[in-house]
């Protein structure tokens, strides 16, 4: 049997089933009832029965829950299904279009489980919209479908939503069955989009998962910023490094992110000795931490060459666009 967890959703439903003998009597009433747990992260033992490893990252998630359906006669058990549901979707982070596959490992069957008839319906809210292929299908054999998912998000706006998994189960003379959950969050935006007097979008729309922390990777290559960042982060509060629980949050307004610059380099000049002219400040300037946010043990600035620093500044706009990192969102720095 498999192990489980923290229990999302249980029903129970009468089942009324009749027969002829003579004139017609209803014999006493069955029940059918429906017990689903979910595991954040499968044990070891249950790992063969899941199509994916459970878990999520900025645009791809794994969620397995473990189902059984119990049937019962006059609330005595006389069959019982179990069965693991995997789920795989993956976004885009330049596309409101993404897909998900829902695959069922082959259930196990004891006693008066056959013929068990289960139903899928996916949403996912407005103006999200979801096309399932799951049909019908009768517990036992295993089956994978896919899930088509199109967000119309307009544009400079952002919707954060979730798909609701709704399961119907029937079985013949017996009342229906049902239970549903969620996926974890995700969000659309079109944030990115074509702003007066450009000629193209930074960006086309797309989706993440904004509970997922990404991390800035490549600036230990920059020879005297990634030096620089390393020694700001080793004191203080050590923010932006990866494990401090202190993430540095975007900051999307150019006003302020100018003035947190201005904060810490502007009327300054390069020491003798530098590597170069160019001043460049940590916790970065587009950061809710930049400028003197934080106490001065937290902070510093690196003199650097500009061609370099001009490189660290392409490096952060690309890491932003390929995280759809929005105002406020979290994310880290390993150098």
């Amino acid at each position: 049997m498999r192990s489980r967890s923290v229990a999302i959703a249980a029903s129970a439903m009468a089942l009324i089933g009749s027969v002829l003998a003579g004139t017609a009597h209803a014999t006493p009433s069955e029940e059918l009832s429906l017990r689903v747990e979910q595991t954040p992260a499968l044990q070891a033992a249950d790992a063969a029965n899941a199509a994916c490893v459970p878990g999520l990252n900025r645009t791809h998630e794994c969620q397995v829950v473990n189902a059984t359906v119990t049937v019962l006669r006059n609330r005595v058990p006389v069959g019982e299904a179990r069965f693991t549901i995997s789920h795989e979707m993956t976004l885009q982070v330049k596309s409101r279009k993404w897909e998900e596959k829902i695959s069922l490992d082959k259930a196990t069957l004891i006693g008066n489980a056959s013929g068990i008839r289960m139903s899928l319906n996916v949403s996912c809210g407005n103006p999200c919209s979801a096309k399932s292929d799951f049909g019908p299908h009768t517990l036992g054999a295993p089956k994978s479908a896919k899930v088509h998912y199109t967000d119309n998000i307009g544009a400079f706006k952002q919707h954060g939503t979730a798909s609701r998994y709704t399961y119907s189960f029937v079985k013949a003379g017996h009342t229906p069955g049902a239970f549903a959950y969620n996926s974890p969050s995700y969000r659309c935006d079109d944030m990115y989009a074509k702003r007066p007097g450009s000629t193209r979008p930074r960006q086309s729309p797309g989706c993440v998962f904004p509970q997922y922390t990404p991390t800035l990777t490549g600036m230990a290559g920059l020879p005297n910023i990634g030096p620089g960042i390393r020694a700001i982060q080793a004191r203080g509060g050590h923010y932006g490094q990866p494990g401090s629980g202190h993430p540095l949050h975007y900051l999307t307004d150019k006003t302020k992110s100018n003035a947190n610059r201005n904060a810490v380099c502007a009327g300054k000049t390069a020491p003798p000795g530098s590597a170069g002219p160019s001043c460049d400040e940590y916790p970065f300037a587009a950061t809710y931490e930049g400028g003197t946010a934080l106490p001065a043990g937290s902070r510093g600035i690196t003199w650097v060459p500009v061609r370099e620093n001009n490189r660290q500044g392409g490096m952060i706009n690309k890491f932003e666009l390929g995280n759809r990192l929005l105002d406020r969102d979290a994310f880290w720095v390993q150098v």
